[in-house]
């Protein structure tokens, strides 16, 4: 078995350099009913599988069938009836097999689980529980990261398999995640990557069990939004402000003749600079006669 994993390694480091040749994704959901959901993608380019099946001898020809045929698979299948599906997978030039287990008990989180670890021992037996009001998953260390170790890997490796390859497990729960020793938390979602599962650690998430509201991203784009009306509300005061500033004469005002009678026409002296009396013409002068 060690030398299995051995060539294991040396295949993944291999395939490394292939960006893109590989995925191991699994998306687990976590309801409050005490129920999960998970859907787990294993699928590599011709290339990928031609380097695995050679050097790691892993036959890869017919993922699927070597899957829907396990053990744990067709137990899980008999226990839960239309709950557990393998289907060929393919998006660009990966193809593969994708497994999907919908609203299963609690109890079967471990062979559902062992079904996407078995092709390669990234983590050992992983379990899901709801201990008090939260959930708990318990993700123990692989023998993949001890062996890599042991075959010389170094971080710098391992940082060249997390650029190359898509392996990721993510999960979701009905509240907000409280700790988690691995992985990217995001409100209620923690996400853990390749480094996470080949850094020798054993991984635990604990998350709240009850329903909650995560608020930070509504706060965030409130907070965007107010700065924005606070922004545009700003500048069309400005804007007002200015227009009213140019349509402001200097000149002063006509002289409101309030000293006439009423119904008379008010004289020159009544009026502002530049202001004539009704019916008057402009006086022209010119330069004298010439004689």
């Amino acid at each position: 078995m060690k030398s299995g994993l051995r060539l294991a390694v040396l295949a993944l480091l291999t395939v490394a350099t292939l960006a893109g040749c590989l995925r191991l994704t699994s998306d687990t959901q976590v309801h409050p009913d005490d129920t999960f959901s998970q859907v787990a993608i294993i699928a590599a380019n011709a290339e990928a599988r031609a380097q695995l099946e050679s050097q790691a001898k892993l036959d890869l020809t017919d993922l699927k069938g070597i899957i829907t045929s396990s053990d744990e698979y067709l137990a899980l299948a008999k226990d839960y009836p239309g709950q557990v599906s393998a289907e060929d997978y393919s998006e660009g030039d990966l193809s593969g097999v994708k497994m999907t287990g919908t609203n299963l008990p609690l109890d079967a989180f471990a062979d559902s689980f062992s079904q996407f670890t078995s092709q390669l021992p990234f983590s050992g037996q992983a379990s899901l529980v709801h201990t008090e009001d939260t959930y708990v998953v318990s993700i123990p260390s692989g023998q993949f990261a001890s062996l890599m170790a042991g075959s010389g890997v170094t971080p710098a490796a391992v940082a060249l398999l997390s650029g190359s390859l898509d392996v990721s497990l993510t999960f979701s729960f009905p509240g907000l995640v409280t700790s988690a020793t691995a992985g990217e938390i995001n409100g209620k979602t923690v996400t853990i990557g390749l480094a996470d599962l080949l850094s020798g650690n054993d991984i635990k998430i604990v998350a709240a069990a009850a329903p909650q509201f995560y608020w930070k991203p509504w706060l965030m784009w409130g907070g965007i939004g107010l700065a924005i009306l606070v922004i545009i509300g700003g500048a069309t005061l400005l804007i007002t402000q200015d227009v009213r500033r140019h349509r402001t004469n200097s000149l002063p005002p006509p002289s409101p003749g309030a000293e006439n009678p009423a119904g008379a026409e008010p004289g020159p002296a009544d009026l502002g600079p530049g202001v004539l009396p009704t019916g008057a013409s402009p006086e022209v002068t010119g330069p004298p006669d010439s004689p």
